[in-house]
C-alpha cells in the first residue's frame, strides 16, 4: 500500500512539473513575440533578424536575407506603418511553438517627398499567419512561417470611396485553369480602366506586363487565368484607373482628368499534392 502510494505521488509530481513546463514554454514565447512586435514597430531589421534561425526558410521558399530584404524595401516605400496584432493561438510542446496571429495593417503613401496633404493614399492590408518557434539555448527563435491568407489594398483620390475586391478560389493546384474577377461599385460618371492577373510569388518580384480593359457599367470584370506548375503560391492582382471626362463651356474641348487609382492583392495558395506513384 505504501509503494502505491509513492507511484501515485510521483505520477502527480511527474505531471504538474510537466504542465508547469509547458506553461512557462507558453509564457516565453508570448514574452518573445511581445519583443519581436516591438522590433517591428520601430523598424529596426537587425533587431528583427535576431528572432529568426540563420536556416529560416518560408513556406514561400524565401531565406532570412531575402525576407530582410523585402522588409526593407517595405519600410522605404510605406515609412511609418500601423500594425495591430492578435493572437490567435499558441501551441508550446516540447523545444517547439507554433502561433497563429492576425494582423491589420494600415499606412499613408506619398507621392512626393513634400508629403502634399490630399494626395497621398491609403495602405491597409490584413493577413492571416503562422509562425512557427523552436527553443535555442535560452531563446525562441523562428525557423518557418506559412501564410494562410492575405489581402491589401493601396488606393489614391476616388478609389478610397469606391468599393471593390477581388474574387478569387481559396486554394489552387498545379496547371489548374481558375476564375479571377475584381467586383466594384462605381458612380456611372466615372470611367474606370482596369487589369487582373495572377503572378507567383518570388523574389525579385518581375515584370508583369498589364492589359487594361473598360470595366463595364455593369456586373464585374473577369478574366480565366492558369495556374503555374512549379507548387509555388499566387497573388490574384488588379490595377484599376479613374478617370472622369468634362466639356468646356463651348462644347468644343473635351478635358480627361485622371481622378483616382486603385491597387488590390490577394493571396492564393497551392495545395501541394504528392503524385501516387503507386501501380
Amino acid at each position: 500500500m505504501k509503494k502505491l502510494i509513492i507511484t501515485f505521488v510521483l505520477i502527480i509530481f511527474s505531471t504538474l512539473s510537466s504542465n508547469a513546463f509547458e506553461l512557462n514554454n507558453y509564457q516565453q514565447v508570448k514574452l518573445t513575440l511581445r519583443e519581436y512586435n516591438k522590433a517591428l514597430s520601430v523598424q529596426d531589421i537587425e533587431k528583427v533578424k535576431s528572432f529568426y534561425d540563420e536556416n529560416y526558410k518560408s513556406a514561400d521558399g524565401f531565406t532570412l536575407d531575402e525576407l530582410m530584404q523585402m522588409l526593407e524595401k517595405t519600410y522605404s516605400a510605406y515609412g511609418k506603418m500601423k500594425q495591430k496584432t492578435k493572437i490567435n493561438n499558441i501551441t508550446a510542446y516540447d523545444n517547439y511553438a507554433i502561433v497563429q496571429l492576425k494582423d491589420k495593417t494600415h499606412a499613408c503613401v506619398y507621392p512626393d517627398k513634400n508629403k502634399t496633404k490630399g494626395k497621398e493614399g491609403i495602405l491597409d492590408g490584413e493577413s492571416l499567419y503562422s509562425l512557427y518557434f523552436k527553443k535555442s539555448g535560452d531563446k525562441w527563435k523562428i525557423f518557418y512561417d506559412e501564410i494562410i491568407s492575405e489581402t491589401t489594398s493601396l488606393k489614391y483620390g476616388v478609389a478610397n470611396k469606391i468599393p471593390m475586391g477581388i474574387v478569387t478560389p481559396a486554394l489552387i493546384t498545379n496547371n489548374e485553369k481558375y476564375d479571377l474577377s475584381l467586383k466594384m461599385k462605381k458612380p456611372d460618371d466615372i470611367i474606370a480602366l482596369a487589369s487582373i492577373s495572377n503572378e507567383e510569388i518570388e523574389y525579385p518580384t518581375p515584370d508583369y506586363k498589364e492589359k487594361f480593359r473598360k470595366f463595364p457599367s455593369e456586373g464585374e470584370l473577369q478574366r480565366v487565368v492558369k495556374a503555374n506548375n512549379k507548387n509555388k503560391n499566387e497573388y490574384a492582382v488588379a490595377s484599376v484607373g479613374f478617370t472622369r471626362v468634362s466639356m468646356n463651356k463651348e462644347e468644343t474641348k473635351a478635358r480627361i482628368e485622371i481622378i483616382g487609382i486603385a491597387y488590390l492583392m490577394k493571396r492564393i495558395n497551392m495545395i501541394q499534392l504528392k503524385e501516387n506513384n503507386e501501380q
